[in-house]
């Protein structure tokens, strides 16, 4: 394949003002631009994406500081810049922002499918969890023209919905996720079959199939036709349906009539013209791209905020140049260095509510502020600031000291239902009746009250003259002994008031105490307490009023989102902080965490990485960030193969040194126990040379949720630190002498799993297999080269029960009995330790496997003789491998298996 003049069409962008401006004229291509993201080397940290390039500056055109340039007041230190390329096949794509994006095709007759249907659509979407996305549909709701749509769910399943008669719709969703590959590539499927109503998910990794289907197909349903809409079948955006539209590439779309049936619309975005707006697809129908859609063939390599303006001039001012870097968003989020709040303290705010004292002050206030704007500050008598750290989801709080007080005034807020509540904790219960909070309102209860005293509470509400409105004494299990939340609120209903209190267990039970009486709420005036006797060394804290209906503010984030799964944390981090944060993987495959703490936004996200064990990396098409799951890491099928005698492919220079090494590797748990892991035998064991290599030895803090869960992370890191094999950090692939590649490489992801073949024979022979955890690459007029940062892929293969490569258990300890000549096919295999190997007469399903001795990869046919030794009957040579062995060789299973964590 001869590579053309221009290779990449690069294009470099500048998002000056609100607009992306187009800047590739100016750069010097000459000059190369490098880029560089992910990890520099296995184990290290990931550094700042970076993308360096020259540009002219006819005129000082990019000098921003000086008014004479057109850009004056446009352009900043973190202009944001992006870089693509024109690669690989087109696609139809959606741009991130573009809501109204899409491809459609005018309704005609053949398009009206009211009987059984089957769609189907090829794509790589930006995943969305949480939110419905719009996939593809012919449906609209202005005038009541409802046929059919096909959209992602808020869980990641698909959700079929189909109208009858053009208003009612009848939604189906799939009963499984949808198992999105890292790469974001997956074909989806779904059919409805018009004899008995059934709803069938699919899917395949493209168009091409084999589809395997998606959970249970639904129950029979109605098999009332669909309705026959007179909108066009629109794949993308869905015309005023109001969902989240979809944002990245759409590569293929059937409409078939009938379940396999014939093709009523059936477009291949991959085989139209780069910045065609319309064509014709193999059905006949004619397609339009609209509103910010366009077939492109365009892959963005890097997104980042240029920095570096520094010019440059020859003495006669002829050649003006911007010698600049830009850097990906990990730059500034390194540079910021302040801790988040609590968990309480940043969730409240978001609830709306009508005061709030979080009461976080430090150890020498004398007043507590509100971060509500409107809020007076109140100021409390004899409270030890700052005192009481135990409350995982807040910062310190205060320690009430006796003869205490506080009275906390809240603004003018409407009538109606209200809440108080605040977290306390109380170690034991006052032995005389004494008043531990009032709330004071403008209701019929002018005076709602908690009075406590021995394993007793007393709920109750007072009018003007003192008189009960209402009363309630009740046991109080729990009450006491740790942090609890206290809710008192009033709910109006018709003519009544339920005027309830409950205590909440953080993290566990809730106990509930109420009276419903005709009364009116009124609204809430202030808080107060005068804590008598019994109730110094009360914490408390985080003191909040909302009104409407019950408010959910504290849930979760009074306990630190303990038990939170880390892809979670990540996503949610990056919601409260305006971060995007991409999860690739399952995210209900991630680890448990402990409390979210005090750290910067960087810190938080790392700390769910390492709790996890995957890569946090940068997004190369947006500014935000991408996260790896560990699980999505274990038994891939290789993104890319390359042969040695690969054209395009660099000098390979393996490493075999002892920099990774890690053979005793400890892990603590924040704010609990230990789990520690050390090989004990082997050439890597801690054992001095010549029987090991000594120790290696590693200690690391990790966030997580039980103390269960260190040991097994230990293991784990030794797992990873003992790899017994030659390191292959750098592979450099050429593209230009290798465009086939381009399509590949350009769809890899950190984290993919690439393999070697062909190996010279002065290396130990191959495959081998890499984990990609970062890459950089140059882009010249006429070269492009991208090196892959890699780390050893076997430790990835993790064991399946079941599985014929990966399921089968290694021996405790196997030697040959005899010695073996080179052309010998007959083994005499010792057992030294645990049980002896099974044999062709009991488990003949279990034949063949393979086997390595001395580095000779056999394949085993059969085994005979129940007890050792025993005589197993080889393929030799598996490997390319061929010399004798001596009596006492290991005797080891290829692939044995591996406990995931």
């Amino acid at each position: 394949m001869a590579f053309p003049q221009d290779p990449l069409g690069t294009k470099v962008e500048f998002q000056i003002g609100s607009t992306w401006t187009d800047v590739t004229e100016h750069a010097l291509l000459k000059d190369v631009i490098t880029h560089t993201r992910g990890r520099t080397g296995e184990g290290q940290a990931v550094d700042p994406a970076s993308c360096t390039l020259t540009l002219r500056s006819p005129d000082g055109l990019y000098s921003w500081r000086n008014p004479r340039s057109p850009y004056y007041g446009l352009l900043n230190k973190n202009t944001p810049m992006k870089v693509s390329v024109a690669a690989g096949p087109p696609r139809l794509w959606l741009p991130e922002g573009q809501l109204t994006a899409r491809a459609e095709t005018p309704s005609v007759t053949a398009l009206n499918v009211t009987g059984s249907i089957d769609v189907r659509m090829d794509m790589q979407l930006r995943r969305r969890p949480g939110q419905f996305v719009e996939l593809c549909g012919k449906y609209a709701i202005t005038g009541n023209q409802r046929s059919w749509a096909l959209l992602m769910g808020v869980d990641e399943k698909l959700w079929f919905r189909r109208s009858t008669d053009g208003t009612t719709i009848t939604d189906i969703p799939s009963t499984a996720a949808v198992p999105v590959p890292p790469s974001g590539r997956i074909a989806v499927r779904v059919t409805w079959n018009a004899a008995n109503g059934v709803v069938t998910f699919y899917t395949a990794s493209t168009m091409a199939g084999p589809w395997t289907q998606l959970g249970a197909a639904s129950s029979p349903g109605s098999t009332t036709a669909t309705f026959a809409s007179t909108v066009p079948v629109q794949v993308g955006d869905i015309s005023v349906l109001g969902l989240q539209p979809p944002d990245g590439a759409i590569l293929a779309f059937q409409l078939r009539s009938g379940i396999g049936g014939t093709a009523v619309a059936d477009v291949d975005f991959t085989a139209q013209t780069a910045g065609a707006t319309s064509f014709t697809d193999a059905a006949g129908r004619v397609w339009s791209v609209l509103n910010g859609a366009e077939i492109s063939a365009r892959r963005p390599i890097f997104t980042g905020e240029y920095s570096d303006w520094p010019p440059r001039w020859d003495r006669a001012g002829q050649l003006i140049t911007i010698d600049g870097e830009a850097a990906g968003i990990l730059r500034r989020l390194n540079q910021g260095k302040k801790a988040l709040q609590s968990t309480l303290r940043r969730r409240i705010p978001s609830y709306n509510p009508v005061a709030y004292w979080p009461m976080e002050e430090g150890t020498d206030a004398t007043s507590v502020y509100s971060p509500v704007e409107g809020v007076a500050p109140f100021t409390p008598r004899a409270f030890d600031f700052a005192a009481d750290d135990t409350l995982a989801g807040s910062g310190p709080l205060p320690v009430v000291q006796p003869n205490a007080s506080f009275l906390a005034q809240v603004p003018a807020m409407a009538d109606g239902t209200w809440q108080v509540e605040l977290v306390y904790r109380l170690d034991q219960m006052p032995v005389a009746e004494t008043t531990l909070l009032q709330v004071r309102s403008t209701g019929t209860a002018r005076q709602v009250e908690v009075r406590i005293q021995t394993n007793l509470i007393n709920f109750i509400g007072l009018d003007t003259n003192g008189s009960t409105v209402f009363s309630n004494l009740a046991t109080a299990p729990e009450f006491t002994g740790g942090w609890n939340r206290l809710q008192i609120m009033a709910t109006q209903s018709g003519g009544n008031v339920t005027y309830l209190m409950r205590w909440i267990v953080i993290n566990s039970l809730s106990y509930t105490i109420s009276s419903t009486v005709a009364a009116v709420p009124g609204r809430v005036v202030d808080i107060r307490s005068s804590f008598g006797a019994g109730l110094d060394g009360m914490s408390l804290g985080h003191l909040a009023v909302f009104t409407g209906g019950e408010s959910l503010a504290f849930n979760s984030a009074d306990h630190g989102f303990n038990q939170e799964r880390a892809a979670a944390r990540l996503a949610r981090l990056g919601t409260e902080e305006g971060l995007p944060v991409t999860v690739l993987g399952s995210a209900a495959d991630t680890a448990e965490m402990g409390p979210q703490r005090s750290g910067t936004l960087l810190e938080l996200l790392e700390e769910c990485a390492q709790a996890d064990g995957g890569l946090l990396v940068e997004d190369r098409t947006r500014p935000g960030l991408v996260y790896r799951t560990r699980a999505s890491l274990y038994n891939q099928t290789p993104k890319l193969t390359l042969s040695y005698r690969q054209p395009g492919l660099g000098e390979l220079e393996p490493i075999d040194d002892d920099s990774n090494l890690r053979n005793d590797v400890t892990v603590h748990r924040t704010g609990g126990s230990t789990g520690r892991a050390e090989l004990t035998s082997g050439p890597l064991s801690v054992e001095d040379p010549p029987a090991g290599v000594g120790r290696y030895d590693e200690s690391t803090d990790l966030n997580l949720y039980s103390d269960a869960q260190a040991e097994p992370m230990a293991w784990w890191l030794l797992h990873l630190g003992t790899v017994d094999e030659a390191r292959y950090p750098t592979i450099t692939i050429r593209l230009h002498r290798a465009p086939e590649l381009i399509p590949a490489v350009l769809d890899l992801v950190e984290g993919d799993l690439i393999r070697l073949t062909d190996l010279p024979t002065w290396l130990p022979p191959g495959p081998v297999d890499l984990i990609v955890q970062g890459l950089s690459e140059e882009i010249g007029v006429r070269t492009w080269t991208v090196s892959l940062v890699c780390a050893p892929g076997s430790p990835w293969r993790v064991g399946v029960v079941g599985d014929t490569e990966t399921g089968r258990a290694d021996t405790d300890g196997s030697q040959l009995a005899a010695p073996l000549g080179e052309a010998d096919t007959t083994l005499t295999v010792t057992t030294t330790a645990g049980p002896a190997w099974i044999t062709t007469a009991t488990h003949a399903s279990d034949f063949p496997f393979d086997v390595v001795v001395g580095g000779e990869l056999m394949t085993v046919t059969g085994i005979s003789g129940a007890s050792s030794p025993q005589t197993f009957t080889v393929t030799r040579s598996v490997n390319g491998i061929v010399k004798e062995h001596a009596a006492g060789a290991s005797v080891r299973v290829h692939q044995p298996f591996v406990f995931a964590l």
